[in-house]
């Protein structure tokens, strides 16, 4: 009966333990505690604004002059992280009758091959309202595996021992 008892309590603690919020543990937090707005406008000049969404360094809505591109926001912004999808970035854009305007540009063989391609490469001029969406490409790594994979093993490695503290008595 003590070794039952043993077992299911520390069956309850195994499970337990990883019903903790596993962003927090691993350093990622989906809060937010302020927006992000950045003015790099021109005092003298005419200035648009702008939103940036996704997996860039600064992602937020930038106030820039109206003559600035796609890459000069990009590099207002900090860049790309390390997962963003460089190859399905995009300018949403409104024109005046309403119409929405996907535009899609593809920055891909900019970090990952070994030439680049000129040909078709664009960057646009911002305009006023453009919302600019840099998606993620999920990489999955040992860690993303380790979170799935370690409760299975802790519970088997206590059963395990449970069985051989029983077996020797």
């Amino acid at each position: 009966m003590k070794y039952y008892l043993t077992f299911l309590v520390a069956a309850v603690f195994t499970v337990s333990a990883y019903s903790q919020d596993t962003n927090l543990i691993l350093g990622k937090t989906d809060k937010f505690t302020s927006a992000a707005v950045f003015d790099l406008s021109d005092p003298s000049g005419v200035n648009i604004e702008v939103n940036l969404w996704g997996f860039v360094r600064l992602p937020g809505r930038y106030r820039v002059p109206y003559y600035t591109t796609f890459m000069d926001l990009m590099s207002y912004a900090g860049g790309p992280t390390e997962n963003t999808r460089l190859e399905d970035m995009r300018i949403v854009r409104s024109d005046s009758t309403g119409k929405t305007k996907i535009i899609r540009l593809n920055y891909g063989d900019l970090l990952w091959e070994d030439e680049i391609r000129v040909t078709g490469r664009e960057n646009p001029v911002l305009k006023s309202g453009d919302v600019i969406i840099v998606p993620e490409e999920k990489r999955f790594t040992f860690r993303d595996n380790l979170q799935f994979y370690m409760p299975i093993i802790t519970g088997i490695l206590s059963i395990a021992t449970f069985i051989i503290t029983v077996s020797k008595k």
